[in-house]
């Protein structure tokens, strides 16, 4: 028997499940369909959180670490440390997160369903309810929420992420060494598109290296390269996770009749940091707000009001590019980067200002 929602969301991730929450406590009727078995499995993301999403929707105390410092490493391990005025982040135990968002959800009044892969649409369009093939949903209007290679996309036809960087992190047992700072380390050589990372967390030690999506992420020479910082050999690996992070922006055909795209499915993510959980919190919430006006009282397209709000900003895009074609990390070790301008640009990054 097919059962009625106002929403169906496809996707519990940050973003589906934010506009879920939402949409939940304006009074819809919403359905949250996630293709694994169960909230925090097969983990794709380190669960970083920036200030402005830890306010946009806080976790608990136990399941997060509160970090301040964040030290930039150059190859030769020369490093810039940065803190930005009561400025922080928040490492996280992301699985079990995951899982507390889940419940928050369902309190406010969603369904939340895993198990269920979406597989396409039984009938869609002309101002009528669709369908969801094999899942026995009707719903008013439906959310992308599904990730990088959105499966919604594909069967709307909208677009899909092109430009991408390829994720791996490896979970370590607690490591003193690690302090409590951000390590980051900007290493063409291991990589390539982006950096390598040291997060001390909340019960493990996560270490991590994304790059170019054609480019392979050397995990093994990487731990060899930074070993004599924090003594990681011979520790025990505790998980190993990967994904890919979309880095293009803002897709621009992200929403047609009675659907939407949101999180990294819409290309959500900052091109130059790869950070996704803010715009996923915000969007996702915004949303849920667009698509409650949208269908109970003829407001605009809930894909219309997220990109107004959505902010383009350009100095990212053009870092980008420079970070893609430009021997950053060479430039630093050779002193043709002055450590001064380094620290400067650092602070811009993480803060998103100059410090």
């Amino acid at each position: 028997m097919t059962a009625n929602y106002d929403v169906a969301v496809i996707g519990a991730g940050f973003a589906g499940l934010a506009c879920a929450r939402r949409a939940a406590e304006r009074g819809l009727s919403v359905v949250v369909l996630e293709r694994k078995a169960e909230p925090g499995e097969r983990i794709h993301t380190t669960g970083i959180l920036v200030r402005e999403a830890w306010e946009e929707w806080a976790a608990p105390s136990a399941l997060v670490r509160r970090i301040e410092r964040v030290r930039v490493y150059a190859p030769s391990h020369r490093f810039v440390e940065l803190n930005g005025d009561r400025y922080f982040f928040m490492a996280t135990d992301t699985a079990r997160l995951m899982g507390h968002l889940v419940e928050e959800t369902r309190r406010s009044g969603a369904e939340v369903r895993f198990g269920e892969k979406f597989r396409g649409m039984a009938s869609a369009g002309n101002g009528k309810p669709m369908t969801l093939r094999d899942s026995r949903v009707e719903c008013r209007f439906l959310v992308g929420a599904d990730g990088a290679r959105s499966r919604v996309a594909e069967s709307f036809g909208l677009d899909s992420n092109r430009r991408l960087l390829k994720g791996v992190e490896w979970e370590f047992e607690p490591l003193p060494n690690a302090g409590d700072c951000l390590h980051c380390f900007v290493d063409s050589e291991y990589a390539p598109g982006y950096i390598g990372w040291v997060v001390p967390g909340v019960a493990a030690t996560q270490v991590g290296l994304a790059v170019h999506r054609h480019r392979r992420a050397d995990m093994p020479g990487f731990i060899r390269r930074i070993d004599p910082l924090f003594g990681l050999s011979g520790k025990r690996v505790l998980e190993k996770r990967g994904g890919i992070i979309p880095i293009g922006g803002l897709l621009r055909n992200f929403h047609g009749e009675g659907v939407v795209l949101i999180g990294d499915s819409a290309g959500m993510v900052s091109p130059l940091t790869a950070g996704g959980i803010h715009n996923a919190y915000r969007f996702g919430r915004l949303a849920g707000d667009a698509i409650t006006d949208h269908l109970e009282r003829g407001g605009p397209h809930p894909g219309d009001v997220i990109r107004r709000a959505y902010t383009r900003r350009r100095w990212k895009h053009a870092a980008r590019w420079g970070y893609d074609h430009l021997p950053v990390a060479r430039a630093l070790d050779a002193g043709l980067v002055t450590w001064g301008m380094f620290r400067r640009l650092a602070g811009k990054v993480f803060f998103d200002r100059i410090r």
